[in-house]
């Protein structure tokens, strides 16, 4: 997907990635959370090596990751 930095974590269970452009995580995760309806974790709360990083936990079926993913691709195309 286009402005997202992510490579495939060996054997976690949550994805660790940066987004384009992201400079407050906590707020864009707030606007996607409230536009989207995809919760993701603002990589601020991990330290502040983590701002501009998000986290989303892949512990779901194929079918609710490819919602997400979806979501996400349509909320990145209206900002």
């Amino acid at each position: 997907m286009p402005g997202i930095d992510a490579v495939p974590p060996p054997g976690a269970m949550y994805v660790f990635f940066r987004i384009a452009g992201v400079t407050d995580s906590l707020a864009f995760c707030k606007e996607l959370v409230s536009d989207a309806k995809l919760g993701l974790a603002p990589g601020s709360a991990f330290g502040p090596e983590g701002e501009g990083f998000v986290r989303w936990c892949i512990a779901a079926s194929e079918e609710r990751l490819a919602e997400g993913v979806a979501r996400l691709a349509r909320f990145l195309a209206q900002r």
